[in-house]
């Protein structure tokens, strides 16, 4: 399977491969290697295909609507409970966040909607 990257990376295995990411390029991943690329923050071509996401899903103009995406999404992250999808820092990677809603996530907008969210203003 092809997985890309948001940035430029070399990911080296504790099972002895590595592989070179470019930002944006798809980079064939064996499947021994899925949970370490994963957990760097790759997204898998089949997941969210580029061509596809802004017909699926289009970005939410309002601050409000796109805030109220963010905290289902990170409702739908925390009950899966998936320690791939979490930073060391404990908030969901970019990538997982960006799966569910359709649309690009910065870490700002992510970080000030997680503490929202970890503090139970979810209206849910």
């Amino acid at each position: 399977m092809k997985f890309t990257l948001p940035r430029n990376r070399t990911i080296a295995s504790t099972c002895g491969l590595s592989i070179e990411f470019k930002k944006g390029v798809p980079a064939l991943v064996p499947p021994a290697m899925y949970a370490e690329v994963i957990a760097a923050g790759g997204v898998s071509e089949d997941e969210i295909p580029e061509e596809d996401m802004p017909e699926k899903k289009a970005t939410p103009d309002a601050l409000a609507e796109r805030e109220a995406a963010l905290l289902a999404a990170f409702k739908k992250i925390a009950l899966r409970n998936d320690s791939n999808e979490f930073t060391a820092g404990g908030v969901p990677h970019l990538a997982v966040i960006q799966g569910e809603t359709g649309w690009r996530v910065d870490a700002k907008e992510r970080d000030a909607t997680w503490v929202k969210f970890t503090a139970g203003s979810d209206p849910d």
